[in-house]
């Protein structure tokens, strides 16, 4: 056999070995490509066509792919995109844990008001200071529980009066304080699966602590004669021992740490009171007269979880 028939041969085999080294790709529609595979990341496939293993690179989404049979024999599958892919709205954080009962602390400021037959009376500071706890009773809903130390009331407009007989007085800078300890129990709402929004509404109900009526007056007797100074008047036998109301609010919680266990909160809450607050028992002469509660907070405080993981 001479050397010519020789290499013809050689070059036969050699093109038979390469026709059965390719990679065969197979997309879902059923399309298949002859390939040199080079690489597989997380979301791209990159070969070379078959017949040109010294060509451009091309690229294919991993999601077409249903699986790649290698010239070797080996057998790579993809699953789907539907398979494969997470939910958008789905939390990883939280996606399979319960979110654990939570403790809290809290203070507010805003502004109470008295609503009714009262008349003169204007807004005054309020404010808050108290613990909550929440206990999650589905993916969106939490039963919340709170106390808080209340300091309520209201202010008065400045009051002159001039009698017949020429004797005057003048109040002024009046205000009545009153202090509640509040029980408060309400269903929070979430708005979104991280639990970062809320809107909430319930009841609750205050047993009052003190009642007092401060300012300053001025007295002209009939004689010209003037006294003034400051009063500060205990006022508690006035006022029913309790107070029963409706709550409604907004807020939202940011996580403090990566792991999304304690969150600073911060809220605005309304509360609407529905009890006529004036003892009819002890003021007489005043059939009829009512005094409720109004007021308004703005909260922040922190949510700490009784778990060590949430």
């Amino acid at each position: 056999m001479n050397i010519r028939a020789l290499v013809f041969i050689f070059l036969f085999l050699l093109a038979g070995f390469s026709a059965g080294a390719q990679d065969i790709i197979q997309k879902h529609n059923g399309e298949t490509i002859e390939a040199l595979v080079i690489d597989i990341s997380p979301g791209v496939i990159k070969y070379r066509k078959f017949s040109q293993p010294n060509g451009p690179v091309f690229s294919i989404a991993r999601e077409q792919v249903d699986r790649i049979m290698y010239e070797s024999g080996k057998t790579v599958t993809f699953e789907s995109e539907e398979k494969t892919t997470r939910p958008v709205d789905q939390d990883p954080a939280i996606a399979h844990v319960k979110p654990s009962p939570t403790f809290g602390w809290h203070l507010g400021v805003g502004g109470s008001d008295l609503y009714g037959d009262i008349s003169g009376n204007k807004m005054q500071l309020a404010s808050a200071i108290g613990a909550t706890f929440s206990l999650p009773v589905g993916k969106n809903n939490t039963i919340l529980l709170g106390v808080d130390i209340l300091s309520l009331g209201c202010r008065f407009e400045d009051i002159d009066i001039t009698y017949d007989d020429g004797s005057r007085i003048v109040i002024t800078n009046s205000n009545e304080d009153l202090g509640y300890l509040s029980v408060l129990a309400m269903d929070r709402f979430f708005l979104n699966g991280n639990r970062n929004y809320y809107i909430e509404g319930g009841g609750y109900g205050s047993f009052l602590m003190n009642a007092a009526t401060s300012g300053e007056a001025e007295i002209t007797d009939t004689n010209g004669v003037v006294t003034s100074g400051t009063f500060n008047e205990k006022i508690f036998e006035y006022y029913k021992p309790y107070d029963f109301g409706l709550a409604v609010g907004v807020g939202g919680r940011v996580p403090l740490d990566k792991n999304k266990k304690w969150h600073l909160t911060a809220g605005a809450r309304f509360y609407y009171g529905l009890t006529n607050i004036i003892d009819d028992s002890f003021v007489t002469g005043l059939d009829g007269y009512r005094e409720s509660n109004i007021f308004g907070l703005i909260f922040i405080g922190v949510d700490i979880p009784t778990k060590s993981k949430q």
